[in-house]
């Protein structure tokens, strides 16, 4: 053969053999990528503890590349394997090439499966989305959750026994939860009060600071509500008294020159309202609904509560103070005459001098310090177990937030910040931030009946 021709089948063949290696490296990465697709992610909406009698359960499955084709939900207990309905939504939004996402929400419990039995049993959720890989492992996703299986409810045994209650004031409750119970405290109408853990070495032992707030019907019922990690309810009665109280009323005429002073800081320092193209109407704007807006805030922050009372000593009242108003004033607003707005004060104001020196009612950690809206330059102290205090109006701060304050130690100077005629300290008491009467907490004597010596009885 001649040699040119030799040659040109070895180029050939050299030439083939690349071109095999160059479709091989495809077909290796193109399986790779088929069966190394990544799944679904699935995250559970709420910390699921448990299973009980019916519990509503809710996941959320996002794919950032494809879309989810298919959720499974399971249950699976000594062998058997039961099909649990689910409902799937999609979730609509995002940004563009953002992925797929679908909330599934079931119900499961004994009441959909009624051969399930107390113990323990896995749920099972299971997404595919429509990539290649889920024919292989890439596109399936498998969450396994191993939970208890309780039917009993939580049991709740009442330990203190006279709770007496003043209409827009508190009572603290003491009772004995059974093991497994995760939620409880005290509902009053629509008001929700957890409870806290009495000592550290007994979680079992629970209290609860509860209020009868200002604007609710003495004749409302309350009770101790707990759950357990199964999603089990139980209410329980205990013994109490309210008594009705009636506030004061008053009518505030508000003037141009008022208006002028307090509006435009207000506006400059709030995204949460729009300007209304008139004084007044920015004045009602702030006045009504700024203020729906703060008591939100208020709420919001009461989740940062720490799990013990940090203080032991009666709440102190700012000293040689004159009381302006007081807890759950009623007011009517009055401008050239007619009324424009009717709120409900829900603290009280406190005057001395311009500039008086404000102190922390009692021990505890400061959570805010800063501009808070119709409150002007503001001081939140968190006292523990939902119990916090406000001062408003201050013309400054001299504490930041997580420090830890004194009582009596200095916190800053009243003013007339804010929504403020003049100057003054704002002073409001929270509990789970709801407004409640601070004359209470200044009494050394409901200090002791209602709070201390129930403590010192079940801490023993």
């Amino acid at each position: 053969m001649p040699q040119a021709s030799r040659s040109n089948e070895r180029g050939i063949g050299k030439a083939s053999l690349v071109t095999l290696v160059v479709i091989l490296l495809i077909i290796i990465g193109v399986s790779f990528k088929l069966f190394s697709n990544p799944a679904p992610t699935i995250k559970p909406a709420k910390n699921l503890r448990g299973i009980g009698l019916s519990r509503a359960i809710e996941f959320t499955v996002h794919d950032p590349s494809y879309r989810i084709t298919a959720v499974r939900v399971e249950l699976q207990q000594n062998g058997q394997t039961f099909r649990v309905p689910a409902t799937v939504r999609e979730i609509a939004g995002g940004p563009k090439n953002s992925g797929h996402t679908v909330e599934v929400s079931a119900q499961v419990g004994r009441r959909e499966i009624p051969q399930l039995r107390a113990g323990r049993a896995t749920l099972i959720l299971t997404a595919l989305n429509n990539s290649w890989g889920r024919l292989f492992r890439g596109g399936k996703a498998v969450l396994a959750l191993n939970l208890p299986v309780r039917f009993m409810p939580p049991q709740v045994e009442v330990l203190t026994t006279q709770h007496y209650i003043n209409l827009g004031g508190c009572g603290m409750v003491v009772f004995n939860t059974s093991p497994g119970t995760v939620r409880s405290g005290v509902e009053v109408g629509k008001y929700y009060f957890p409870s806290w853990p009495v000592s550290e070495s007994d979680t079992q032992r629970r209290l609860c600071v509860f209020a009868f707030p200002y604007n609710v019907d003495p004749n409302t019922p309350a009770r101790i509500v707990a759950e357990d990690d199964a999603g089990n309810q139980t209410l329980a009665n205990f013994d109490y008294k309210v008594f009705p109280k009636k506030f004061h009323s008053s009518t505030l005429e508000i003037t141009d020159s008022f208006m002028q002073r307090v509006v435009p800081p207000i506006l400059s320092q709030t995204s949460d309202i729009q300007d209304q193209g008139s004084l007044l109407k920015n004045y009602v704007e702030i006045n009504r609904n700024l203020r729906l807006v703060d008591k939100q805030r208020l709420i919001q922050f009461s989740k940062q509560t720490n799990p013990k009372f940090l203080w032991r000593q009666p709440f102190i009242q700012l000293r040689n103070s004159k009381v302006e108003s007081s807890f759950a004033d009623f007011r009517t607003y009055t401008y050239n005459g007619q009324v424009i707005d009717h709120e409900v004060h829900l603290g009280f104001d406190l005057a001395v001098v311009a500039h008086t020196p404000v102190v922390a009612a009692n021990d505890g950690q400061v959570i805010f310090a800063g501009w808070f809206d119709i409150f002007g330059n503001a001081v939140l102290i968190d006292h523990g177990c939902g119990l916090q205090s406000l001062y408003g109006h201050l013309a400054s701060s001299i504490v930041k937030p997580g420090e830890l304050v004194k009582r009596g130690q200095l916190i800053g100077y009243s003013d007339s910040t804010g929504l403020a005629g003049g100057d003054h300290l704002h002073f409001a008491i929270l509990l789970d931030g709801v407004p409640v009467n601070p004359e209470e907490w200044w009494d050394p004597h409901w200090i002791h009946d209602r709070i201390t010596a129930k403590l010192q009885e079940y801490q023993k």
